[in-house]
């Protein structure tokens, strides 16, 4: 059995302004939901204007057409940044967001024009009637650990999966930094809530490297109970020997783009309470997205960002995640403008297919939301 690209869709793209890093959620009134920060197209990749807001593009029809845009959320001090949007068991959904603020440039007096965009202090919000409306920003707590808010571009929210656990508690993976100037590496590490994100704990660190950098992480728990988190890892230093050691060769082992990025594996046997050390997988790219299907196998999607192949691809595992290093890979798009691209997220559709959503970038230089339909060709 194989897998192939079916059908081909464009969700959002607007001339004059610029959208990025989609999420899809089936929501639970049975509409596919399309949420993506958007800002004014300023001709080249930027993830921190201070304009960033949410919108959202739903469909009622399995992906055949698509809304226009709403606006989802803003953050009242700046910019929204990467996100994670998921459904609960109570009817609700919830978004997690990181976020930049805007603050007055030094010197700047009254009735002054300067100001700044500056790494700001993660949100959540949540929807009690489909996604069509939202609550008011909340802020997360700080983690005791690490840096909080500026100058860390990240405080412990990030674009990330949650995953809800038979005794209802959710885990969100993400990433912080206890470096007092805010910068790499970055830990892997956990929040927890008990009552549907209304609060939350910090579940501690659960993958570190004094140089290996863990961000964008996605989560899933498998039927014997094994948690799965894919980070987004960047290697640093250690990229060209884990290359060399995991057998590559060819352009792709000198393209930055490869060597430096690929997904990072740790697991859980005890339900998030301890965590095994983290290990590099031969899957390049960044950031990655897993899909649990109904027969149980786990749609995994990563971005891909190296010369011939600026898009992302998809790999169909086992129920456990046994063979997610020999899987075979499915190219979904490689035509991208440039290396910031990719960003995958997917839903199972009724039929059985799946829906992939990803960023693109075009030839004029916009960004915009595209979709995939995947098929598994039987025979």
């Amino acid at each position: 059995m194989s897998w192939r690209v079916v059908e081909r869709m464009t969700i959002y793209r607007e001339v004059g302004m610029y959208a990025l890093s989609p999420t899809l959620t089936r929501t639970p009134g049975g509409d596919l939901l399309v949420t993506f920060q958007r800002a004014p197209h300023v001709g080249y990749a930027h993830h921190e204007h201070p304009l960033f807001n949410v919108q959202a593009c739903r469909s009622a029809d399995e992906g055949q057409t698509w809304s226009e845009p709403y606006l989802v959320t803003a953050d009242p001090l700046g910019g929204v940044m990467d996100r994670g949007v998921h459904a609960l068991a109570d009817g609700s959904i919830f978004m997690h967001a990181s976020c930049t603020e805007l603050v007055p440039a030094a010197g700047a007096g009254e009735h002054g024009g300067a100001w700044v965009s500056r790494a700001g202090k993660p949100f959540w919000v949540r929807s009690r009637d489909d996604g069509f409306t939202w609550s008011a920003p909340r802020r997360f707590p700080p983690l005791p650990d690490a840096v909080w808010g500026h100058p860390a571009q990240h405080s412990g929210v990030s674009r990330s999966g949650l995953l809800a656990l038979p005794d209802g508690r959710l885990l969100m993976p993400s990433k912080a930094t206890d470096q007092p100037d805010g910068g790499f590496p970055f830990f892997g590490m956990l929040r927890v809530s008990r009552d549907l994100g209304e609060s939350w704990e910090y579940g501690g660190r659960i993958a570190a490297d004094p140089v290996a950098h863990f961000s964008e992480p996605t989560i899933h728990r498998t039927p014997s109970g094994r948690i799965l988190v894919l980070f987004r890892c960047h290697p640093g230093a250690l990229g060209p020997g884990i290359v060399r050691d995991q057998g590559f060769s060819g352009p792709v082992a000198g393209d930055p783009s490869f060597v430096g990025r690929f997904l990072a594996l740790v697991h859980s046997d005890d339900e998030g309470r301890t965590w095994s050390r983290w290990r590099p997988t031969r899957i390049h790219g960044s950031p990655a997205h897993m899909l649990g299907l109904r027969d149980g196998r786990i749609f995994l999607t990563v971005g891909t960002r190296w010369a011939g192949q600026r898009g992302c691809s998809a790999r169909v595992l086992d129920p456990e995640g046994g063979d997610l290093e020999s899987a075979p890979e499915l190219v979904i798009r490689a035509d991208g403008r440039s290396p910031d691209c990719g960003y995958p997220w997917s839903a199972e559709l009724e039929d059985g297919r799946v829906l992939v959503a990803y960023w693109h970038h075009y030839e004029d230089d916009h960004r915009g939301i595209e979709g995939a339909i995947i098929e598994e060709v039987h025979g």
